[in-house]
């Protein structure tokens, strides 16, 4: 349980620290984006600014908006989401059931 809060927390630290720049190569303001995933622009401006932690909803629903553009995926690519521990975090995950 504590390895998977902790890559949780790593992700959607990670993801809260470069939203403004994956808006602004999808062109859009924190309300619009607010909108998309069905949170209020305030809550956006939170997670920017680092007043609020991203729950693990929104970064799902973050992460599958951002993969729909090309340009956005690839620099998804480049950030230092650990995508390998999260996939073995799940397989172990669906393994437990």
């Amino acid at each position: 349980m504590h390895r998977g809060k902790e890559l949780l927390k790593k992700c959607t630290d990670e993801l809260s620290k470069e939203l403004p720049v994956l808006r602004k190569i999808n062109n859009l303001t924190q309300k619009d984006l607010g909108d998309v995933i069905g949170v209020s622009r305030q809550t956006i401006t939170n997670i920017e600014s680092g007043k609020s932690e991203m729950k693990w909803t929104t970064f799902l629903a973050l992460m599958f908006i951002f993969s729909l553009d090309h340009h956005s995926a690839e620099y998804l690519r480049r950030l230092d989401i650990p995508y390998t521990e999260m996939r073995e975090w799940l397989a172990e995950k669906r393994g437990a059931k």
